[in-house]
C-alpha cells in the first residue's frame, strides 16, 4: 500500500522545493513521503492534508475519498445507504470526522500496511510452529484486508455502550479533539 503523496505533487505541479517552504517541512523528508518509503508522523500529516486540501485518510492511502465523510449530513448518509444497498461499502468503516481519534488511526493504519513487521511476525511464528502455510498466508491476507475495513468500524461503534471498545469512545469525548468537533458542529447550525 502506498500514500497519495506522490500523486498530490504531482497533480499540484509544485516543486518538492516549493512545497517545503510552503509547508516548512524539510526537503528530504517530502522526498522520501513522495517515493512512498517514508509515512509522515501526526504533525506532517496534517500539515499536508491541509495544504493539499485532503483527508489524513486519503493522504495516507487508506481512503480512496479525498475529503472526510461527515456521517451527519443527510447527503452523506443518503450515499452510504445507496453503498450499503448496492453492497459496495458502509460509512461506517470509513474514518469519518467523528470517528475516535480518527487522524491518528489514520496514521496507525497506514504505518501497520507500509510495515512488513506483522508480516515477518507472522512467518516467524509459523515457522517455530510448522503452521500450514496457506492457512499463513490467508491469515496474513485477511489482516491485511481488514486493516482498512474493521478496525475503523470496530472504533466507529465505540459509541455503543455495549462495544468491548467504548472505552475508546470514553477517552475521545473526554479529548480536545472531540470538543473542538462539537464546537465545529454547533456553530455550523
Amino acid at each position: 500500500m502506498t500514500n497519495n503523496i506522490g500523486k498530490l505533487i504531482k497533480d499540484s505541479k509544485k516543486k518538492l522545493t516549493e512545497i517545503s517552504d510552503s509547508t516548512g517541512i524539510a526537503y528530504p523528508t517530502l522526498s522520501g513521503y513522495n517515493q512512498g518509503i517514508r509515512t509522515p508522523k501526526k504533525k506532517n500529516a496534517k500539515i499536508l492534508a491541509e495544504y493539499f486540501g485532503v483527508s489524513i485518510p486519503y493522504l495516507l492511502g487508506i481512503d480512496d475519498n479525498p475529503v472526510l465523510v461527515n456521517p451527519g449530513s443527510t447527503k452523506e448518509i443518503f450515499k452510504g445507504f445507496a453503498k450499503v444497498l448496492q453492497g459496495k461499502s458502509t460509512i461506517e468503516n470509513k474514518i469519518t470526522q467523528w470517528t475516535p481519534f480518527g487522524e491518528d488511526l489514520a496514521i496507525i493504519l497506514a504505518e501497520l500496511n507500509q510495515s512488513e513487521a506483522l508480516s515477518d511476525y507472522i512467518d516467524f511464528l509459523a515457522s517455530k510452529k510448522g503452521f500450514n502455510p496457506v492457512l499463513v498466508k490467508a491469515i496474513k491476507e485477511f489482516i491485511a484486508d481488514e486493516k482498512q475495513g474493521l478496525i475503523p468500524f470496530l472504533i466507529n461503534k465505540s459509541g455503543a455502550e455495549d462495544s468491548p471498545y467504548h472505552y475508546v469512545w470514553e477517552a475521545w469525548v473526554e479529548s480536545p479533539e472531540y470538543k473542538r468537533r462539537q464546537e465545529e458542529k454547533k456553530s455550523k447550525k
